[in-house]
């Protein structure tokens, strides 16, 4: 090798060293942030599903709660 080559050499390694370190952890954090997006995309769906399913069963709960009161009322002649 030639010296200058060789004079340079101990300020390359540490460069390229860095320069692939910063390559890989731009790839991982894309890799990340895409994984990041699936999970929000999937606890969305499962929230709305059980909100959905929420609803149903408190509309369920208002109509027996209302017939069972206007049995009451009926009894008591409150109406």
């Amino acid at each position: 090798m030639d010296p200058p080559v060789l004079t340079y050499l101990p300020l390359v390694t540490p460069v390229a060293t860095l320069i692939v370190v910063v390559v890989g952890v731009l790839f991982s954090n894309h890799h990340v942030d895409t994984r990041i997006g699936d999970l929000r995309a999937h606890m969305d769906a499962r929230f709305d599903t059980n909100d959905k399913l929420f609803q149903e069963r408190l509309r369920r709960v208002e109509e027996v709660m209302d017939a069972r009161l206007s049995r009451i009322e009926a009894e008591l002649h409150l109406r």
